[in-house]
């Protein structure tokens, strides 16, 4: 996922599935705040529970 498509989201509760650094896949919920880059480790969704790096994104849908 890019910075771009990640900006769609920002102020929505949405549900995130992201691999881990294990390579398994998680789905978790959470309510997104921004989008940020960080130098030498890339750009990552700010939430409401945890930070997700984009890279490991696979899926991101809006909650209702």
């Amino acid at each position: 996922m890019f910075i771009p498509e990640a900006k769609n989201y920002l102020g929505k509760d949405c549900a995130v599935t992201f691999s881990d650094r294990h390579g398994k896949v998680h789905t978790q919920t959470l309510h997104i705040h921004d989008v940020s880059f960080v130098p030498m480790y890339g750009a990552c969704l700010v939430g409401d529970i945890d930070d997700i790096w984009l890279d490991r994104v696979t899926k991101i849908t809006a909650v209702v």
